[in-house]
Order: C-alpha cells, then sequence, then structure tokens
C-alpha cells in the first residue's frame, strides 16, 4: 500500500513538475500558434487582393514563422505517432499554391506601376509632338458625335465611270485623273471602261493609282468614235444594274480637269445633282460656262453656249451632273420607267445625247440640286489639248526618229 501510495505521488508530482515547467516555457501554447497562423494568413490574403509585392512578402513570411510554431507546439503537447502525418505536406501544398497566385499576378504589377508612371506625368509624347493628358482622357460619349458624322459622311459612295482608249495623251489624263481621285475621301469605286482591250499600259496605272477599281472593256468593232463611248458607258451602266452598286454615279472624262472639293459637293446629292463648267473654245483661249443658274440649290435657269441647232432640254454635259445609281436598278424608289430604258443611245449630236439621259432620270429642274455654292464656283474645266492625227506608240517606245540631229565630235 505505501509503495503504490508512493507511486501515485510521483505521478502527480511529476505531472505537477511539468505544469509548473510549462509556465516558463517560451514557446508558444497550440492555442496561441492557431490564432497566430490565421493572422498571417488574413495578412497574406489582405496582400494578394492589394497586388503589393512587397506586404506579400512580409506575409508570407509571418505565416511561415506561425506555421513553425504552430507545429513546434503541437509536437510538444503530444507524443509522435507512428502513423504518417498528413499536416506536412498540406503545408508544402497551401505554400505552393500562394506561390503561384504570386507568380500569376506578377504581370499585373507591371502595368499597375506603367499607370503610375503616366499618372506622374501631366503630358505625353506623341510623334515627336505634345499632347494634353486631358485630350486622351475624353470619355467615350465625347467621341460618339464625331464618330457619328465621320460615318454619315462616309456613307453615300461615289461611282466614278471613266472611257478611254489607246492613243498618245491616255498616260497622261488617266494619271492626272488617278492623282485627284485617290485625294478624294472613300468610300470611291472607279469604273474604267476601255476600247477595244484591256491594255497592259491601262491596266498598270489602275494598280498603281491607290483607288479601288473595276476594269471594264468594249471590244465592239467599230471605229466611229460615238458608237465606242456609247458602248463604254452603257457597259457601265449595266455593271452598275447586275451588282445593284450604291452610290452616286458620275461620268467623268479623263480629259477634263477636276478639283477634289467637287467630289466632295457630289457626297450631298439625293437624286439628281448638277453644276456648272468652263469650256475652253476656239484658239484665242476664250472661255465659256455652261450649267444651271441657281437660286439656292435650286436651278432657275441654264447657261448655255449653243447658237443653233435643235435646242436641247438640259444643255449641260456628262461632266456637269452626278445621280442616284438607285435610279439605274431600283425604279420603284423614284417612280422612273423601266430599267432597260435608262442606257444611252448613239443618235444625237450637239449635246442631245446627253439632254435625252438626262430625261430618263429627272422630269424637270424641280428634281435637281444644284451645287458648287449656289452654282456660282468653276470646279471642272473642259480643256482641248488632244493634239492632231499621232500614232499610239506601243509601250510608249519610239523606235523611229532616234538617230542624233548634232552628234558629238
Amino acid at each position: 500500500m505505501a509503495r503504490r501510495n508512493a507511486g501515485v505521488m510521483q505521478r502527480e508530482g511529476s505531472a505537477g513538475s511539468v505544469k509548473d515547467w510549462s509556465e516558463f516555457d517560451p514557446s508558444p501554447s497550440p492555442k496561441l500558434a492557431y490564432s497566430q497562423s490565421y493572422v498571417a494568413m488574413r495578412g497574406l490574403l489582405t496582400s494578394v487582393a492589394s497586388l503589393d509585392p512587397v506586404v506579400m512578402s512580409s506575409s508570407l513570411k509571418s505565416l511561415w514563422a506561425a506555421l513553425s510554431s504552430h507545429r513546434h507546439a503541437r509536437s510538444l503537447e503530444r507524443p509522435k505517432s507512428k502513423a504518417v502525418n498528413w499536416k506536412r505536406p498540406m503545408v508544402h501544398l497551401l505554400v505552393c499554391f500562394l506561390v503561384g497566385i504570386f507568380i500569376g499576378f506578377t504581370p499585373l504589377f507591371s502595368v499597375d506601376l506603367s499607370n503610375k508612371m503616366d499618372s506622374e506625368n501631366e503630358m505625353l509624347p506623341f510623334d515627336g509632338d505634345v499632347v494634353d493628358r486631358q485630350m486622351l482622357e475624353l470619355k467615350s460619349t465625347k467621341l460618339e458625335p464625331f464618330a457619328a458624322e465621320t460615318e454619315a459622311a462616309e456613307e453615300q459612295q461615289l461611282i466614278i465611270v471613266t472611257t478611254t482608249s489607246v492613243r498618245p495623251h491616255q498616260v497622261y489624263y488617266l494619271n492626272r485623273l488617278a492623282h485627284v481621285l485617290k485625294n478624294v475621301p472613300p468610300p470611291l469605286l472607279w469604273i474604267v471602261a476601255e476600247w477595244p482591250y484591256q491594255s497592259r499600259e491601262t491596266a498598270e496605272i489602275l494598280r498603281s493609282s491607290g483607288v479601288m477599281y473595276r476594269h471594264l472593256i468594249c471590244n465592239r468593232n467599230t471605229t466611229n468614235i460615238r458608237k465606242i463611248i456609247v458602248c463604254q458607258k452603257n457597259n457601265a451602266i449595266f455593271h452598275i444594274k447586275k451588282h445593284r452598286l450604291d452610290g452616286i454615279v458620275h461620268f467623268a472624262d479623263e480629259e477634263r480637269a477636276y478639283s477634289v472639293d467637287l467630289f466632295e459637293e457630289m457626297r450631298k446629292i439625293r437624286r439628281f445633282g448638277t453644276w456648272p463648267v468652263a469650256i475652253h473654245v476656239g484658239a484665242r483661249y476664250r472661255v465659256v460656262l455652261e450649267g444651271p443658274l441657281c437660286k439656292g440649290n435650286q436651278v432657275t435657269g441654264w447657261h448655255t453656249n449653243q447658237r443653233r441647232g435643235v435646242p436641247r432640254r438640259f444643255p449641260i454635259g456628262f461632266s456637269g451632273f452626278a445621280f442616284n445609281s438607285t435610279i439605274l436598278w431600283d425604279p420603284q424608289r423614284w417612280n422612273s420607267p423601266t430599267l432597260e430604258s435608262i442606257i444611252l443611245h448613239s443618235g444625237g449630236r450637239g449635246g442631245l445625247q446627253e439632254s435625252r439621259f438626262i430625261e430618263k432620270l429627272v422630269e424637270d429642274e424641280t428634281q435637281m440640286e444644284g451645287l458648287a455654292d449656289n452654282c456660282t464656283r468653276v470646279m471642272v474645266w473642259n480643256f482641248d489639248l488632244e493634239p492632231p492625227q499621232l500614232n499610239y506608240p506601243t509601250g510608249w517606245l519610239l523606235r523611229r526618229n532616234l538617230d542624233a540631229v548634232v552628234p558629238i565630235t
């Protein structure tokens, strides 16, 4: 009985000695270590949310120290077990997960830092110039009206029809007109109808013009210039009808000198628009006007140089008007005649061909729109620069008369 009591007292004493020693043990208790781990975890999550690398690094160190103290406290609380300890791999997995989050958010640091650097600069360089920061920070609502105006201005497509044929001044005429059309804002389609075949020189000019184009041909076997031009223009009209091209059609003669502003005026046309044309006549450089007289945009009369012959209902040429292409393939919209009747005919001289064609597009002047500052600006000039009978040099190469007139001695 004495031994048993002594043993009991010894176990109680030993337990008491352990209890007394724990009061002076500097290692934290398991509950305290758990609370430190919880605080460290919250700090790490906060640093991850703030995307601050310095705070995140310190939070990782605090979490690691808290987990180490927690593991040490748990080891003192109970003896080691022979069973597999699964908490250590879980801790390693958690650390790897947090490191992965840190690496995944790394690209965002550069964006954030760049934004901070940009915010420090009040002026930004742009193409060698200085742009106000406030101009770059305009809201999208302020830019919407400008975008709407741009789209409205570019809605109306221009369909420019040009007839051409191989002759000495062809390259000069086409290149001059191509440079004008290149300066016209898109959309613009240049339909070039050639006779009697698609020449290599014309195709090269069109490819290098920088203008959207379609190259048509009229292979009619005739030498009558009037019939050739009618064939070319009718092929362009049939092409517009077939493909239902929507826009403003103008027959731009390659021999005319155009102002770029005229093509911008054409975009205002709803049905049929007209303007004055300056014509150079005679050998004394006399200039006459041909085209409408206007009051506002309403046509009230006509300039004409016609002295004899059959009077024309509409005394203007092809270079003095443009019209909506839907008249050609949508007659119900304009209460127009059938599609087959809106073509050119080779009969009629002295401007009758143009006048008869216009009569199929409009009924009278009330359906016309006067352009170019109430029909006061001249933006088309008709110069007669075509030389007398000259042979067309094939490939623009001269093979004759190449002998030296003054040889070098």
